[in-house]
């Protein structure tokens, strides 16, 4: 039984064991939702992963909540998720009105101890989340790395984007299985990364494998890859063949090290209320999260955006984050060990290469800039409205001026990345 149908199933026993309390609380829950607005805060900026999918959320969440109020998306960028989770949890209204969707490692942030969090990760109200997400590492087919064992034996040099996934995981690999990951720091994303990879710069990366398999799928179409490893609690149905990284665990410390490190995974794309919100609005939210993710008109919009849908309901992204925040400390102190990166660290040169094409959309308020390019493929870059250089008909200009249609050189290290200089005629 997928979990999707084991969510359904347990609302309609709930539906059947309570028929009269569970209709008095959908009233009272759609009087009070009635003609509000919720405001969804994405701790991302706009137009990357986690962004993508709470806008998908905002779109059709609504019709599934009690009263079928309006939501709208506020991004709140900043200290990888934990400016959104400090507001949602110390400022903003605690009555239902105010839903968040932060990065998997906020919760865990809180819970290893380290600097930033001003919250408990417990006491959110955890209303589901759209993809259990696997992490893998891939080397790239000119390496003479073709396996998890090879990496044991053999450097592997992978591109780094910070405190995350790309440099996290080689370096818990490194320190208990005994890979020999060196990881080249500086680029400024994942998809700097992968085109660092294409140019020969580096020879792989540790990512997740939908963002990969979406972006980057003539990788995997064409063997230019080889999937060494999988990191999360389970293997990706694609991925049958691939180990996961908790069964080269040497003793059982170092698996239940590697499982509890892999459970930020679990949660994936999470979405969470803040704490207070009465039990009845935090139940019928999770029920339409349920119910959301089985609806025909949600599930063909998610496959339109080609987004992977491996949805995890609110009770068990709850119990997971409770049963982490129980574990001994002892374990939780080596985690720390673990993801410290210990060897012998590079610098990446990241070059803004210029791309050419005509404007065809401005987003954001001109957040973002769409170039067409020959061929019918695009080219998205983050404009800033400080660091970004724009010349339009040869004179500096803001954000303001840039207008659809018009041809542009825009200076960006990857497709997705911000702008150094738009350049207009």
């Amino acid at each position: 039984m997928t979990a999707q149908k084991a969510f359904a199933l347990a609302g309609v026993m709930v539906l059947a064991a309570a028929p009269g309390a569970l209709a008095q609380g959908n009233d009272a829950v759609a009087k009070f939702y009635k003609d509000k607005q919720i405001r969804l805060i994405v701790s991302s900026e706009p137009g990357g992963g986690y962004d993508n999918y709470g806008r998908m959320f905002a779109k059709h969440m609504p019709r599934f909540i009690p009263g079928n109020p309006t939501m709208i998306v506020q991004n709140m960028p900043g200290g990888g998720g934990l400016t959104a989770a400090n507001y949602i949890y110390n400022v903003a209204p605690k009555d239902g009105t105010v839903l968040g969707q932060v990065q998997r490692n906020v919760p865990f942030v809180a819970i290893q101890g380290q600097p930033g969090p001003q919250f408990d990760p417990t006491k959110f109200n955890w209303i589901g989340s759209m993809n259990n997400e696997v992490n893998v590492c891939v080397a790239w087919h000119t390496s003479k790395v073709k396996t998890i064992q090879d990496a044991m034996k053999h450097e592997l040099i992978v591109g780094g984007s910070g405190p995350n996934d790309t440099e996290q995981t080689p370096a818990v690999l490194n320190n208990v299985i005994g890979t020999k990951f060196k990881i080249i720091s500086g680029y400024p994303s994942s998809s700097a990364v992968t085109l660092a990879v294409e140019r020969g710069e580096v020879e792989g990366i540790c990512s997740s494998y939908s963002s990969l398999a979406t972006r980057n799928a003539a990788w995997f179409k064409e063997k230019k890859v080889n999937v060494l490893v999988q990191n999360s609690g389970k293997k990706h149905p694609d991925l049958p063949n691939v180990p996961l990284s908790s069964e080269l665990a040497k003793s059982k410390e170092d698996r239940q090290l590697l499982e509890l490190n892999d459970a930020r995974l679990v949660v994936g794309r999470p979405f969470l209320a803040g704490p207070g919100v009465p039990a009845d609005r935090v139940k019928a939210l999770r029920k339409a999260f349920d119910d959301m993710i089985q609806d025909k008109e949600f599930l063909a919009d998610v496959e339109k955006a080609k987004m992977e849908l491996a949805a995890v309901g609110g009770d068990e992204v709850q119990e997971l984050i409770e049963r982490v925040a129980a574990t001994p400390k002892a374990i939780i102190d080596r985690l720390n060990d673990a993801q410290v990166y210990k060897g012998e660290r590079g610098t990446a040169k990241v070059e803004a290469n210029a791309t050419t094409g005509t404007i065809a959309d401005l987003p954001n308020d001109a957040r973002q800039i769409v170039l067409k390019l020959d061929g019918g493929k695009t080219f998205t870059a983050k404009v800033s409205g400080s660091r970004t250089k724009i010349k339009v008909a040869g004179k500096d200009g803001q954000r303001g001026d840039l207008k659809v249609g018009m041809s542009c050189g825009v200076a960006a290290p990857a497709d997705g990345e911000e702008a150094s200089s738009i350049e207009c005629k």
